[in-house]
């Protein structure tokens, strides 16, 4: 028996987010686990989440181009932690 942690592969979404997508989720945070460690505590994916609306327990997301930090720049990746607005 499988659970939301393990979804059998054809019950799971894998999502292109493209540039204008990505670009408005990154106005949405303030910062990333690196430069804001004590407020990050939202992973990048739950924003992305949020914003499409897909269900967070089968979906996955694939990035067209680079997000990065607001603050300090640095890459983020859809696990990155990061302090919401």
């Amino acid at each position: 028996m499988r659970n939301s942690l393990n979804p059998k592969p054809e019950d799971q979404n894998i999502i292109l987010i493209g540039r204008h997508l990505l670009r408005w989720a990154e106005k949405l945070i303030v910062a990333c686990e690196v430069c804001s460690p004590h407020y990050a505590e939202t992973s990048f994916d739950s924003v992305l989440d949020r914003i499409t609306g897909n269900d967070p327990a089968i979906t996955d997301y694939i990035f067209e181009a680079p997000a990065n930090c607001p603050q300090c720049r640095r890459p983020i990746n859809e696990k990155t932690l990061v302090d919401v607005a």
